[in-house]
């Protein structure tokens, strides 16, 4: 059984697929993966990102399998690529981690519209909209949600990153009615790039695993606010995870 990365290639090597195998190779060492590139990015070069999908086809056929993973993580899906993924994760049972890539961290449109999205959301687990994110995908940010409107949106749960401004961070999973925030000191330092993707490919690592969904974003979350610590300089002039 295989853990599957599902997104972009980062030239810069802080995010996308090299940033999830990096991240499953460091918390799930013995589980064996397949990272399957959505399209090619250019990024890091001093203007907005770009990307190019791959043709469908291609794409298609390197899905062939996922009908055996066991789970399965997704960052960046082109438009043109959906329906082909809607397609391939009806064949599959396993859990499923989507971080629903919009735009770049340095600005540019990257991905899927929102709403092409939101049609992979009745295959997903669970979806890890930042701020912006959830606004796109929802039309209101998490502090305004009420939870039992989230039920109709397709998704099984949704972990919305600090959902609020101010001395603590809180990251709140919504898990049909039941609602958990994970609430601790805001720590100074850099935001360095991929941490998104990293936090998804954490959270499929403990699901793989055999671990709960609250659990598994409890351990991710640990994992990640220790690692945004230790930062190493990328090659696009970026902090980027260790």
């Amino acid at each position: 059984m295989t853990l599957w990365l599902i997104g972009g290639h980062d030239p810069t090597g802080g995010a996308g697929i090299t940033r999830d195998e990096a991240t499953a190779a460091r918390l799930a060492p013995a589980l064996p993966r397949r990272a399957v590139s959505t399209a090619a990015t250019w990024q890091g070069d001093g203007r907005p990102a770009r990307a190019q999908a791959r043709p469908a086809e291609a794409f298609a056929r390197e899905l062939e399998g996922i009908e055996h993973a066991r789970a399965i993580k997704l960052g960046l899906v082109p438009q043109s690529l959906v329906a082909t993924l809607v397609a391939a994760l009806a064949r599959s049972a396993a859990p499923c981690v989507m971080d629903p890539v919009l735009r770049a961290s340095d600005g540019g449109a990257l991905g899927s519209s929102a709403g092409a999205l939101l049609q992979l959301l009745p295959r997903v687990t669970v979806v890890t909209p930042n701020r912006d994110e959830t606004v796109a995908l929802l039309g209101v940010p998490a502090s305004e949600l009420v939870v039992a409107s989230l039920a109709a949106r397709g998704a099984a749960a949704w972990l919305f990153k600090d959902v609020e401004p101010g001395p603590q961070v809180c990251d709140r999973l919504v898990e049909g009615a039941r609602v958990h925030e994970f609430r601790r000191p805001r720590r100074a330092g850099a935001d360095p790039r991929g941490t998104g993707c990293a936090l998804a490919t954490a959270i499929a690592c403990g699901l793989a695993q055999g671990t709960s969904l609250r659990e598994a974003c409890a351990r991710a979350i640990a994992w990640l606010d220790d690692a945004r610590t230790h930062v190493v300089a990328g090659p696009d002039g970026r902090p980027h995870l260790a």
